[in-house]
């Protein structure tokens, strides 16, 4: 009979397995993806000791059967909100679903790609921190 830690760290090896497995099947390209810049912020001019950095929104359209490459969002801080259609977010290798109303929040420790699995446009709204 296997004892409790053995059982425990076979758990643990095969979840950092199943993240390793995720992270290099990640689509490193867009498919079906458009985007639309909807306004900026050049918050240097708003804030005082900031130096290029925006604030922008953007909508990003997700076709069916589409996805976006892998990101992080390390010094690119964002708030994404699910406009349209039911969407998966890969994040951190794991398969996370949002729906319309949904408000996802990317920082620094997020690793993330979206995939559009169903038969609608997905729309997302993000709205994001970015030095152009």
């Amino acid at each position: 009979m296997k004892s409790r830690s053995t059982r425990f760290s076979g758990l643990i090896l095969l979840a950092v397995s199943a993240f390793a497995l995720a992270q290099s099947t990640a689509p490193t390209d867009n498919k079906g993806i458009s985007t639309k810049a909807l306004g900026s912020i050049e918050l240097s001019t708003e804030s005082e000791g900031t130096n290029g950095p925006q604030l922008r929104a953007r909508s990003v359209t997700i076709e069916p059967g589409g996805h976006t490459a892998v990101h992080s969002h390390k010094g690119r801080p964002t708030l994404e909100y699910v406009l349209q259609g039911n969407v998966i977010e890969i994040r951190n290798g794991v398969d996370v679903p949002h729906g319309p109303g949904d408000v996802v929040k990317g920082t620094a420790d997020v690793t993330h790609w979206w995939e559009n699995r169903g038969t609608t446009p997905v729309i997302l709204v993000p709205f994001d921190v970015y030095t152009p």
